[in-house]
């Protein structure tokens, strides 16, 4: 009876111990690659876009120059749902974004030239916006 126990246990233990790995697998293989074709600057319908990628480690570029004068949307693309950064927030120009997977787009009028920082809401990353 103590042998059958014992065996059970360990059967136990071994499910829990593959359910875990196989979880954190799940979450070190995913695909968090951004499309090397996608350009960060790109303009549409009277916009400038920039596309800002959100990543485990932080915003990539980190770095992104508009013109002044130009009506300007930001995109912040989040390929994976699973990564600290939940949103991001300046308060120099206003803005207070809730992050989902995929694209989340804000608008961004009459930016005056200079340069603004823009951080996620943890306050550890951080994009440099300049206005030219």
């Amino acid at each position: 009876m103590r042998n059958m126990t014992k065996f059970r246990a360990i059967g136990i233990m071994a499910g829990i111990l593959f359910t875990c790995l196989f979880i954190l697998a799940l979450f070190y293989f995913q695909n968090t690659e951004s499309s090397a074709n996608e350009p960060v600057m790109t303009e549409s319908d009277g916009y400038q876009i920039a596309t800002i990628q959100v990543k485990d480690d932080g915003f990539y570029p980190a770095n992104i120059e508009v013109k002044a004068g130009v009506p300007t949307k930001l995109n912040f693309k989040k390929p994976s749902g699973f990564t600290c950064i939940r949103s991001v927030a300046s308060r120099d120009i206003g803005l207070d974004l809730y992050l989902e997977k995929g694209d989340n787009f804000t608008t961004l009028q009459d930016l005056k030239p200079g340069t603004y920082k823009l951080h996620c809401g943890m306050y550890m990353y951080y994009v440099t916006l300049t206005v030219k």
